[in-house]
């Protein structure tokens, strides 16, 4: 059970690509319920993460193993994110594209809530152990959760907005980053070379497929 537990956020892409597949329409239509419904979640595991740094909490996050790697390791903000990476690098047209597009926003938002009770657990450990990335991923993330709002949006031009959000692939490198040395480093068990290896499979296969599927067509549009 355990050494599953390294793994759960990649066992949590399964039912989360589930429930976009099955209830993406209803996630769509009423998007500021579930903003709601996250940020409450959010603001008390973040409250918990800073007692727990503080203090004695009522209750010991740790003895709850799921509920911990899930909210304060980061694991659930992590499948919701990879959802979100490949869903502007799948082909377009394409049924995963298009389920996927649909709540590409709700999910970036959700994802964010969930960030932050893992940030916060993490501050101290990260400043005192020197290891940056994942704060840098998460302040480069701040301005992309804040105009990923409709209304924040419309203020915006659209020219505007798309070089601004063209920081998540900067953020998606310090994310890898991130658990690349976090796993090396801070974790020592017998399989952190396996979550090592699915990491860098994830992302290289982002990669080959972003520019398969929109930087080459791109370029060979500009060169014809």
């Amino acid at each position: 059970m355990d050494a599953l537990l390294g793994f759960t956020g990649f066992i949590a892409i399964v039912p989360v690509a589930l429930f976009v597949y099955y209830k993406g329409r209803h996630l769509h239509k009423n998007e500021y319920t579930y903003y709601w419904g996250a940020g409450l979640i959010a603001l008390i595991a973040t409250i918990l993460s800073i007692w727990t740094q503080v203090g004695e909490p009522p209750i010991d996050i740790e003895r709850l193993p799921l509920i911990y790697e899930l909210f304060f390791q980061g694991h659930l903000t992590f499948a919701l994110f990879m959802l979100v990476m490949f869903a502007g690098a799948f082909k377009k047209k394409t049924k995963p594209k298009i389920t996927l597009m649909m709540v590409r926003r709700e999910m970036a938002i959700i994802g964010f809530f969930f960030l932050v009770p893992h940030a916060a657990f993490l501050l101290l450990t990260a400043l005192g152990a020197w290891n940056p990335t994942g704060s840098i991923a998460f302040l480069i993330m701040v301005p992309l959760f804040i105009t990923s709002f409709p209304k924040i949006r419309r203020k915006m031009h659209p020219l505007q907005w798309r070089k601004l959000h063209k920081a998540a692939y900067a953020a998606y490198a310090f994310i890898y980053a991130h658990l690349l040395t976090i796993n090396l480093i801070a974790q020592d068990d017998g399989l952190r070379f396996v979550r090592f290896a699915l990491y860098t499979i994830i992302f290289i296969v982002y990669t080959y497929l972003k520019f398969n599927n929109y930087i080459l067509p791109e370029r060979k549009k500009q060169q014809a």
